[in-house]
């Protein structure tokens, strides 16, 4: 009798897990959308930001941008006004500047060491090194800024916009990045139209 039961624990014991398996993929492709309550922070900076270390080139090339927004709060958001220190993933100041019409670049600088990192989609695509934000151009519309979500509280940042819009045939997505392990990792990239 033990014999027999243990061999139906085994037996099922495969199919449980695969049932299992099958749940968890389930849930992370099923039609949720990353929102920001899902990816909280709970360990914020409230000292005095260290100033942004200027490494690269381009970094040297916005040093004004950079450093304004460290030390004054020059395009650093939060509460719909300006204001000075972190105002996305606890520790981190994301910077805008605009560069003409539309144009906007972004930065973000870490408070606590002074890196500055670029933002996770640049008018060349995701991942590419650059300052400039994509423009947003649904339906081949006519291009505005891109449209940018981000929380003190969250380590989620949400962008729309229309990268390689220089190209014919360009798509709209909405991206929803996390900002994890001192990097940018794409979560979600949904088609976006009006």
């Amino acid at each position: 009798m033990r014999w027999s039961a243990r061999l139906g624990r085994r037996r099922i014991l495969p199919f449980a897990w695969l049932f299992l398996a099958g749940c968890a993929w389930a849930q992370s492709h099923s039609g949720a959308l990353p929102r920001f309550e899902d990816y909280p922070v709970t360990d914020f900076f409230t000292r005095e930001p260290v100033a942004p270390k200027l490494v690269t080139p381009q970094d040297q090339s916005y040093a004004e941008q950079l450093r304004d927004g460290v030390e004054n709060g020059y395009g650093v958001f939060r509460d719909g006004k300006e204001q000075k220190g972190p105002n996305f993933a606890g520790n981190l100041i994301v910077i805008q500047w605009g560069c003409g019409a539309p144009c906007l670049r972004m930065a973000v600088v870490d408070a606590r060491t002074g890196e500055v990192h670029y933002p996770p989609v640049s008018f060349e695509g995701v991942g590419k090194p650059s300052f400039d934000l994509p423009l947003l151009a649904p339906d081949q519309s006519v291009g505005q800024n891109p449209e940018v979500q981000f929380r003190l509280n969250s380590s989620l940042m949400v962008i729309r916009a229309t990268p390689n819009s220089n190209q014919s045939g360009h798509a709209s997505y909405t991206f929803y990045f996390q900002w994890k392990a001192n990097g940018w990792t794409l979560l979600r990239k949904v088609p976006f139209t009006r």
